[in-house]
């Protein structure tokens, strides 16, 4: 099981969503260093979304304060030319809130629960098992 890891900034940039032959889609974004800490040298970190996370950076642009939950992925991949083995690191966005001025974020709150979501036990009779 992967740890997962927070990271905080202001988007930089939201990248085009990527769609390769197998069908397998990706979109990166780029946050940099958070509000509060600018420096001379600011980091810019990409994390990619990918499949059906790609659409969690849908109205997300640039400017805003984020917060990306991720996992690091690894991989090798062997050059069947050189016959050397190639090691690539991605880090792989799971969830994106975006914090607004008041310190309070978009994480979509779950819908209330209705009466008429659950079944009438009158109902149960006619079921075949």
């Amino acid at each position: 099981m992967a740890a997962i890891y927070e990271y905080t900034g202001v988007v930089e940039k939201v990248l085009d969503l990527q769609t390769f032959s197998s069908g397998f889609t990706k979109r990166d974004i780029v946050l940099t260093d958070d509000i509060g800490t600018e420096t001379k040298w600011p980091n810019h970190i990409a994390f990619t979304f990918k499949k059906d996370s790609t659409s969690l950076l849908d109205g997300i642009s640039q400017g805003q304060r984020a917060k990306v939950r991720f996992a690091i992925d690894g991989r090798v991949w062997n050059d069947p030319k050189s016959g050397k083995d190639r090691y690539f690191t991605d880090l792989t966005g799971l969830k994106i809130e975006i914090i607004r001025e008041d310190g309070s974020s978009t994480e979509p709150i779950p819908a209330p629960v209705e009466a008429e979501d659950f079944v009438d036990a009158g109902d149960l009779d006619d079921m075949p098992f």
